[in-house]
């Protein structure tokens, strides 16, 4: 733009001043002639009047040819009859009749005559004043003076010199002068325009200071709304479209939004995860039957297709054991168009699992309940129907039923802190400073005729004082369970090692004995409830298959952690870790 004005201004102007000079020139011209025309007839009056009259009389053209010399005009002076009389250029050949040149002409005809031709007779331009002389008022003569053009045509070249540098030297202060105004009154212009395309670019909130009244100073001013306001609608979106980000991110379940050719357009973390997409694989834009090709994208695709309902859900299996739920919204504008969908992936293998657990622990429970019950009904049913009266017989069958009572109570006990530790996250929620040396000694008082009774010793290693802080109620159920199953599980005449030790975090409670030890195909599951290594031998030695359980939920329950090493034939040993202190 500065480049296209420049020129133009500059082609206006030096065709201006072009114009003007020609202008000028021929202006100049003209005055010129107009003055030698002047001169001449000044001249004419002055030979008329002093120096005709005698050469008329006299015949002597001295005064004439001396008047000739020193003007360097050529004199002429010609009859009526067209006749030369006198002429002041010498060496001229015969000089022809001169009544049909057309300045005599109009003076023989009385009037004073100018004209402007080329000079036969001197090979040249002339300017010829022709003047009639008259004598008593009778014609006798005209008075011709001419001036040659050449004498003209020197001093109009140096004008024209002189006129040409003038125009150069205008020409060349315009082509500056234009630069530096048009420069000085298009920077505010080019400011704006860089101003502008950083605008374009992103870089908001940025502001140009200009000072002016006119309309270069309303574009600034409007271009620094339009930054402010562009700056903080964008601020606001960025910060919506973190906080969306942010969200999304933070989402336990996958979201997917896809345009109506299937392309995804928004794929966050949790959604990578269950379809396991890598991180560092670039998505956005691809068609989601390129990324993810397992049968459930079809399934997908098959309820996408249906155009009837903008939300739906279905469930789907994934990855071979993984349950998902998706849930479908179709994206609608203001127009009721539809642009897409948003899909939604909750992970509900947790609670597939939990719900097999609920049916297993309801079956189970069923179970462990239907055979004490079955074995109580069934002995009592037996001594009614049969009207038993032998002492020894009725004696053994109530053996059998407060056995199968006590196994009753046991199973319902623990079944009932297993729901405590559960929903309350402890049997209470009182917790002291226990000595567990001196706690362990009093559990080995309890169970020691259990140990007596298989010619077991039980023993606790401890280098120190151990204190912590435990719900006492929880700490000595959790430690009867694991000795009293150690005692249960060893083989006689064996003994059941407690080891304490501490060091700046944690408590390290280990039991140990020498029984038959627990396959490896069954330690990762012997805590989960009513699961037992061996089942027969687990009635017999009457337990219900919830102790572990209940040991695990204490410990958990206290931010703790245990772990099992066994080795079938040698023994086990549970490990239980306590911290010191709890998050």
């Amino acid at each position: 733009m500065k480049k296209r004005l420049s020129i133009a201004f500059v082609i206006i102007i030096i065709i201006s001043i072009v114009f003007c000079g020609v202008f000028t020139t021929l202006s100049y011209r003209q005055s010129y002639f107009a003055d030698a025309e002047r001169n001449l007839e000044k001249n004419s009056h002055y030979i008329m009047n002093y120096l005709l009259p005698a050469f008329m009389e006299t015949g002597n053209s001295e005064n004439l040819s001396n008047f000739a010399d020193s003007t360097e005009l050529r004199l002429t002076v010609i009859d009526t009859s067209g006749e030369v009389i006198y002429e002041s250029v010498q060496g001229l050949d015969a000089i022809e009749n001169h009544k049909s040149r057309p300045e005599i002409i109009g003076a023989l005809e009385g009037k004073p005559t100018s004209e402007i031709r080329y000079s036969k007779t001197i090979k040249d331009q002339m300017i010829y004043f022709a003047a009639p002389y008259y004598n008593n008022n009778n014609l006798e003569a005209v008075l011709r003076i001419a001036l040659p053009l050449n004498a003209m045509d020197d001093a109009m070249f140096q004008m024209i010199e002189n006129l040409v540098f003038i125009i150069l030297v205008s020409i060349l202060a315009t082509i500056l002068l234009v630069a530096y105004f048009i420069n000085r009154e298009l920077k505010p212009l080019d400011d704006a325009s860089i101003f502008a395309r950083k605008i374009a670019s992103g870089k908001y909130g940025e502001k140009l200071t200009m000072i002016r009244e006119d309309k270069v100073g309303e574009l600034v001013e409007s271009l620094n709304q339009m930054s402010s306001q562009l700056n903080d609608s964008f601020t606001e979106m960025d910060k919506k479209n973190d906080e969306l980000t942010s969200i999304l991110s933070s989402m336990n379940h996958g979201v997917i939004a896809i345009d109506n050719e299937n392309h995804i357009i928004h794929l966050n973390e949790a959604a990578r995860k269950v379809l396991k997409i890598p991180l560092n694989q670039k998505v956005i834009g691809k068609n989601i039957l390129e990324i993810y090709r397992e049968s459930f994208i079809f399934e997908l695709m098959l309820h996408l297709e249906n155009e009837e309902n903008p939300k739906m859900s279905f469930e789907s299996r994934i990855n071979g054991n993984q349950f998902l739920r998706i849930y479908i919204n179709r994206i609608v504008e203001n127009n009721n168009i539809a642009k897409g969908h948003i899909i939604v992936l909750e992970d509900i293998t947790f609670i597939k699992s939990l719900e097999k657990m609920r049916r297993d622990f309801i079956a189970n429970v069923s179970h462990e309940l239907k055979t004490p019950i079955t074995s109580i009904k069934g002995f009592i049913e037996t001594i009614q129907e049969n009207n038993i009266k032998d002492e020894k017989t009725l004696k053994r069958f109530y053996g059998i039923i407060s056995e199968e009572s006590d196994r009753l109570s046991r199973l319902v006990n623990d079944i009932l802190v297993l729901s405590h530790l559960e929903n309350k996250g402890g049997l209470n929620e009182k917790s002291e400073s226990l000595d567990l040396n001196r706690e362990i000694s009093q559990i080995f008082d309890i169970l020691k005729l259990s140990a007596e009774a298989k010619g077991m010793t039980l023993k606790l290693d401890s280098k120190e004082q151990i204190v912590h802080t435990f719900n006492p109620d929880e700490f000595r159920q959790m430690m009867i369970n694991l000795i009293d199953n150690a005692i249960k599980y060893s083989e006689i005449n064996q003994s059941v090692l407690v080891k304490i030790s501490q060091d700046k975090e944690e408590i390290k409670i280990d039991v140990k004995d020498h029984g038959y030890g627990i396959p490896e195909k069954d330690v990762s599951r012997i805590f989960e409830r009513f699961y037992r290594v061996d089942k027969s031998r687990s009635k017999e030695k009457g337990g219900t298959g919830l102790g572990l359980a209940i040991v695990k939920h204490i410990i958990y329950n206290n931010h703790g952690s245990i772990e099992v090493n066994s080795i079938p034939g040698t023994g086990t040993v549970f490990t239980v870790h306590l911290p010191k202190i709890r998050d």
